[in-house]
């Protein structure tokens, strides 16, 4: 089976930048044919999910109002990774921020691309096992969340009425499903 070929990059002009990502317009060039084509490529920072399970088996949801869609958004805890920062490290940095919850042990789930056909950042899954809450949140100036928790089988039930309708939030849930044979 032949493989597609890699495209060479001719150029790349910087779009937008903000504190969050950089959006470039970068020409390709094929390498056999050199036809060419102009695409836009996010540059974004790389981020966190936390499938963050309770001592009773609950999973912790937070529901904020989301500015692209102008929606409540039920959905897992998450956030980006600040420079130099470990997964696990944000992991638990943004569930205490969050939710005040804390857990005894994290680790990696696994780590994927979101949507490599525009963005070039990566999107850890990380689960947090035995979280308890020791703390308040800790939101930043534009955020307003609120925690709740339910069982595994009451999110699946969430995604299918249509509750849970934040992608990366239903494919961390279903990670964490295929990963546990739940």
């Amino acid at each position: 089976m032949r493989l597609p070929n890699h495209w060479i990059r001719d150029r790349q002009t910087t779009v937008f930048s903000c504190p969050f990502f950089h959006l470039f317009e970068r020409k390709y060039v094929h390498p056999i044919d050199h036809r060419s084509g102009n695409f836009y490529v996010m540059d974004a920072m790389d981020w966190v999910q936390v499938i963050a399970v309770t001592r009773d088996h609950k999973l912790v949801l937070v529901q904020q109002f989301r500015f692209a869609t102008e929606t409540l958004s039920l959905e897992t805890p998450g956030g980006l990774i600040e420079k130099n920062e470990d997964p696990l490290e944000a992991a638990t940095r943004e569930l205490r921020e969050e939710t005040g919850y804390a857990p005894q042990n994290t680790y990696l789930l696994t780590s994927l691309y979101p949507n490599p056909a525009m963005q070039n950042n990566r999107l850890y899954v990380v689960v947090a096992e035995d979280c308890e809450k020791v703390d308040c949140q800790h939101l930043d100036a534009n955020e307003e969340i609120v925690c709740s928790t339910a069982s595994f089988s009451e999110c699946l039930a969430k995604i299918h009425s249509g509750e849970i309708t934040h992608g990366i939030a239903i494919l961390t849930l279903l990670m964490y499903q295929f990963h546990k044979k739940i």
